[in-house]
């Protein structure tokens, strides 16, 4: 009882003089330390506050990812607006390069600094997979204020293609000062009436709940793996090997639920039958439950890696 006394009034602490704290205070601690509550929110604070050079590279590497994956709803709505809905996919695949490359340069790094943390008893608990959800939460936040920014300029990449149909040309168009210039100039933050007249009713919420689940699966699939390898040091090559047995529920949701539905809201707006209004609430509703799906992450992250542990000794 002491113990969770004094848990408490560090929590109080932490509020008072780490604001950006309150996005974690949403999970509340139980007595296995699985979900992030009291003792996990000081680790996760003084983690931060000695963070170091590598680490600070792998956060940014994290937000690199998560925020061009938030990007892709305002390609959609820019596909929408121009009723060029594959084309802009298809340019998006050109961000999603970027993504695929921070997640190349993401991976060794952090393996080696699992492995290392292992052979040198280093490991002071999950504090820096904690960091790192944490980057992807503020990033896909991020994200989402530069949907209506992403949506411009990829609204006027579609109509420079249509004007001179070639790939080539369009690169060198985006190379010019003057495309950097009206970019700069595209930067804008989401209309406040826009948000102010969210309408809930008919909005698809089990599309939300599910990519809420989604995500947070997704976020911490491979960190959870690495986790993994700390509580089963003796099998951490098969534990990080099992990183597909916490991704695979993510993927099921996202890619065989979630994205389809998401599609089929596209496809309507396109045609007709629904209006642009209502598909940008869809797109609000898609972007916040991104954000609380990484913000979730942080409660699925030992759970999952207790349970690939278990999987590692039992296969």
């Amino acid at each position: 009882m002491t113990e969770e006394i004094q848990d408490l009034t560090s929590i109080k602490i932490i509020t008072a003089d780490d604001p950006w704290c309150l996005l974690l205070f949403l999970f509340q601690r139980n007595s296995a330390g699985l979900i992030p509550g009291g003792k996990a929110v000081q680790d996760l604070r003084e983690r931060l506050m000695s963070i170091d050079p590598q680490l600070l590279l792998l956060c940014l590497l994290v937000g690199a990812i998560h925020l061009i994956s938030t990007l892709s709803y305002g390609i959609r709505i820019a596909g929408v607006r121009t009723g060029r809905l594959a084309f802009s996919l298809a340019l998006f695949n050109v961000l999603v390069l970027c993504s695929r490359s921070s997640n190349a340069i993401l991976a060794p790094l952090l393996s080696k600094r699992v492995e290392l943390s292992i052979t040198d008893g280093s490991w002071t608990g999950p504090g820096d997979f904690r960091v790192l959800l944490l980057a992807a939460s503020l990033a896909t936040v991020f994200g989402a204020f530069l949907i209506p920014s992403c949506q411009r300029i990829v609204t006027a990449a579609v109509n420079r293609f249509e004007s001179k149909p070639s790939m080539i040309a369009l690169a060198l168009a985006v190379a010019k000062p003057a495309s950097w210039r009206f970019a700069l100039g595209s930067l804008t933050l989401p209309a406040a009436a826009n948000m102010s007249s969210i309408r809930f009713r008919g909005l698809p919420w089990g599309m939300f709940g599910m990519n809420i689940l989604g995500i947070a699966f997704i976020s911490c699939g491979v960190f959870s793996s690495l986790c993994a390898g700390h509580l089963a040091p003796q099998l951490r090559l098969t534990a990080g090997n099992l990183s597909a047995l916490v991704n695979f529920m993510g993927t099921l949701l996202l890619f065989g639920f979630v994205d389809p539905h998401f599609s089929f809201v596209s496809d309507k707006v396109v045609s007709g039958q629904a209006t642009e209004p209502y598909f940008r609430r869809c797109v609000t509703g898609m972007a916040a439950s991104r954000v609380l799906g990484t913000l979730l992450a942080q409660v699925v992250l030992m759970p999952g890696a207790v349970a690939i542990a278990w999987v590692a000794r039992k296969i």
